[in-house]
């Protein structure tokens, strides 16, 4: 099993009551498997309306979560 962390951001840390909250998941768990099973429904948005970073690296929903991982959930940002 893997210990993952994952920070919620913006509008998505109001959906997820909390700015922060771990999870235990398989090992290498693809983030887009982890998306639907844990996150998808209280977010409410599909998992292409976010970005996502691992250990503040940019990563895509194929990138497997490792224990100790820490996942950023960001959702779309507009601005003026």
């Amino acid at each position: 099993m893997a210990q993952v962390t994952v920070l919620f951001f913006s509008y998505a840390a109001d959906r997820m009551s909390g700015r922060s909250r771990t999870y235990e998941v398989a090992e290498n768990l693809p983030l887009a498997q982890f998306f639907d099973e844990h996150l998808a429904e209280r977010l409410g948005e599909p998992l292409t309306s976010f970005m996502f970073s691992v250990n503040a690296e940019w990563v895509d929903p194929a990138h497997p979560l490792k224990d100790g991982d820490e996942l950023a959930v960001i959702p779309p940002v507009s601005g003026g």
